[in-house]
């Protein structure tokens, strides 16, 4: 799930004063606030008429979608949910604004209840509806790819069981298809409920702590020499410690944004991200600098899991093998998905980046911010294309599958990935690319190498093998 509880907690009888909202302090009129609740009042008007209350402008790279020579056969979309509260009780709710479960859409809420910790919030449904109708203006509109009415047969939809994730694949699919996905009409069309989601018992969508092993080297990672050596040579102490002192001085100052430890800047981030991205005010001192100087040791945190590579067979592999079997089953024409032509999922922060990390795209500074798009695109040659491939690739290829059965079908067809509506490249397909595309037997090649053959098994650990991944990774260069 998001690594967005990583802030400190407190207990839910008591809120600490330095998190409390000023109960004194000069008004814009001048006068004096009379007690918190005013004080709430005021940082929600400021976040209403902010310029955080609308929706990026997204620039959908529509070409990508309609390479010449090729036409789109399939589409799988990881979403991560949009704007939200904080998972921390540390604030008080009432800052943001969340319509109910039943009237997510056409905020017919006269008088909208007080939202839940880890909510999605009216911005974020917002943000949601705007990617799917630009999803809707590209794939319906402009590539003629989905029809142009909602056909079950044509979507699939996966959701973590979070309100958050499942209010956010319905405010996307609102955005794709309209009416057909307001609430009045949701249940009648058994819309919503249609959504795949999985027990929490078996849900793979985001990496698990319940998997010991990973949950082993989840823990020593950050003593990794490789690092602690990069932290030190970056002076991660000194900024951390700038960040402390900028919290300390905000207290009881006009800011709600409060934070004394925290145990990872991802954590840190999206919990400063639910402040920040709603308009709510800042303790002075948040900069472009340091705000971006945060997310880019957020974003480090996610791509360091490459120094144990099994983190990624047992964090996101068995998702990597349900997307897999949905794209296999297509390009091999199965019945089961002979009409499919859109999977959603809708997921987490910890999703996109450990799936960035595991195929080695991860070329962005920053984390995966709400509302963020990870596509893999699957791709057919038109019968009419006659373009060969480059003598070497097609040599290398041969190669790699001398021996392994293919068909020809399968070596016409081309995965291409999209990362928030750029471009991204698996660095072990890189060489193999045709028209900046990873053959599509190489993309299912790289992607077996991170699925787990019996997850439970090699979950496992013993305390012999902690002792000698310890002594190992001790032993390991700082470079």
């Amino acid at each position: 799930m998001s690594s967005s509880n990583d802030t400190q907690k407190v207990n839910n009888n008591s809120t600490p004063a330095a998190a409390t909202p000023s109960t004194t302090g000069s008004s814009g009129s001048g006068g004096v606030h009379s007690n918190i609740a005013d004080k709430i009042h005021e940082y929600k008007c400021k976040s209403e008429t902010s310029p955080m209350n609308t929706v990026k402008d997204l620039v959908m790279p529509v070409d990508e979608y309609r390479p010449a020579g090729y036409h789109l056969k399939m589409m799988q979309v990881i979403t991560r949910h949009g704007r939200r509260t904080p998972e921390s009780n540390r604030y008080p709710l009432s800052l943001w604004s969340c319509n109910s479960v039943d009237n997510l859409i056409v905020n017919k809420d006269a008088n909208r209840p007080e939202c839940n910790l880890g909510q999605l919030t009216v911005f974020g449904t917002r943000d949601l509806i705007n990617l799917g109708k630009n999803y809707h203006r590209m794939l319906i509109d402009k590539v003629h790819f989905l029809s142009d009415e909602y056909k079950p047969d044509e979507i699939f939809v996966r959701s973590s069981d979070r309100e958050r994730t499942i209010s956010s694949a319905r405010s996307l699919m609102h955005g794709l298809y309209g009416g057909a996905f307001a609430d009045a009409q949701e249940h009648m069309l058994n819309a919503a409920t249609s959504f795949v989601i999985l027990p929490e018992a078996v849900e793979n969508i985001y990496p698990r702590g319940s998997c010991p092993r990973y949950a082993f080297l989840k823990s020593i990672l950050p003593k990794h020499p490789k690092v602690l050596e990069e932290q030190k040579n970056s002076k991660l102490e000194d900024f951390s410690q700038r960040l402390r002192d900028i919290f300390e001085a905000s207290k009881g100052y006009d800011s709600p944004f409060y934070v004394p430890s925290w145990r990872s800047y991802a954590g840190l981030v999206n919990s400063f991200d639910c402040f920040k991205n709603h308009g709510l005010p800042l303790p002075e001192g948040f900069n472009d600098e340091i705000v971006e100087r945060m997310y880019l040791e957020a974003s480090k945190e996610y791509k360091r899991m490459s120094l144990f590579p099994e983190m990624q067979r047992l964090g996101i592999g068995r998702f990597i093998g349900d997307l897999n079997k949905q794209l296999k089953s297509k390009a091999t024409n199965q019945e089961n998905t002979k009409d499919l032509k859109f999977g959603l999922y809708s997921a987490h922060d910890s999703t996109l980046g450990a799936l960035l990390v595991a195929y080695d795209m991860y070329e962005e500074n920053t984390h995966p911010e709400t509302a963020s798009a990870l596509e893999f695109l699957l791709f057919e040659k038109d019968q009419n294309n006659n373009k060969k491939v480059e003598d070497s690739k097609q040599q290398q290829l041969a190669t790699e599958n001398a021996g392994k059965p293919t068909t020809n079908q399968q070596q016409q067809q081309f995965v291409k990935v999209i990362y928030n509506q750029k471009p991204v490249h698996i660095k072990k397909c890189k060489e193999f690319e045709v028209d900046e595309m990873c053959p599509y037997e190489k993309f299912i090649e790289i992607s077996q190498e991170l699925i787990p053959k019996d997850w439970n098994q090699e979950c496992k650990i013993s305390e012999a093998e902690k002792k000698s991944i310890i002594e190992e990774m001790k032993a390991s260069p700082k470079y």
